[in-house]
């Protein structure tokens, strides 16, 4: 694969069924279980193919939900899906919203993407939620474990928990919950990427699709979402935090 980035694009449909998409879903509604929300409007940002806005709409049916992305192709396929969430065009750097707009922000895989400021995005985050909402986040875990996968999937860097947590207190807000996420085949997907990272073992599509693999890390999700429902876990590939922006 030559391109960063190029996977993208078939990922859209991917996303919807593909036992990982699915298991990373899960435990995404898992990790924001326990954190009481107030009522109003929910805003996913890189909202892709729109499967989790969708969930989010479905889980949510009082709230108006809204999914963002900056390609018109992701937001074609995500409303041609059926769902009642409204679909945007627009840039994380400059969202497109008044100011405490939302009560609730999703930004899954996202501030941590090639040419994002992780600070600046979160600091434009915070503008766009209300004092008392809150936010889930999701970035990929340890700098030591960049590599070509990363540079596929437009993936600029990984974060270690207490870095990462110190960048979300620096853009005024605050931590309530932070626990890592593909745990259970944290080895094995550590094998892999350094696998990558030294050239034997090339990038491919098919590693990514709904194959025996594929079924088997969302297996793996699955069990880790009933976990993260009543704890966080220790190790990971991905980490989660939760934070609110506080009403003082």
């Amino acid at each position: 694969m030559s391109e960063a980035g190029n996977l993208l694009p078939s990922l859209y449909e991917a996303e919807r069924v593909g036992g990982w998409n699915v298991g990373m879903r899960a435990a995404s509604h898992a990790v924001l279980a326990r954190q009481p929300l107030p009522p109003g409007p929910i805003l996913e940002i890189g909202c892709g193919g729109g499967a989790f806005a969708a969930e989010l709409a479905e889980g949510h049916p009082q709230a108006v939900v809204v999914g963002l992305d900056l390609r018109p192709e992701a937001l074609a396929f995500a409303g041609a899906q059926g769902s009642r969430a409204t679909w945007v065009q627009g840039n994380l750097l400059r969202l497109p919203f008044s100011d405490e707009s939302f009560a609730l922000v999703v930004a899954l895989d996202v501030v941590d993407q090639k040419g994002i400021d992780a600070g600046q995005a979160l600091a434009g985050i915070r503008r766009v939620v209300r004092p008392g909402g809150a936010l889930l986040l999701r970035v990929s875990a340890h700098a030591w474990l960049y590599g070509p996968h990363d540079a596929a999937f437009n993936t600029g860097r990984r974060y270690g928990l207490a870095e990462f947590c110190a960048i979300v207190r620096g853009a005024g807000l605050e931590p309530v919950r932070a626990t890592f996420a593909n745990s259970l085949l944290a080895a094995p997907i550590v094998a892999m990427r350094l696998l990558q990272r030294w050239g034997l073992l090339p990038l491919s599509e098919d590693l990514y699709a709904d194959g025996t693999v594929n079924r088997l890390l969302g297996s793996a999700l699955q069990v880790e979402a009933g976990w993260l429902r009543r704890r966080d876990l220790p190790v990971g590939t991905s980490l989660f935090v939760v934070a609110v922006r506080p009403t003082i």
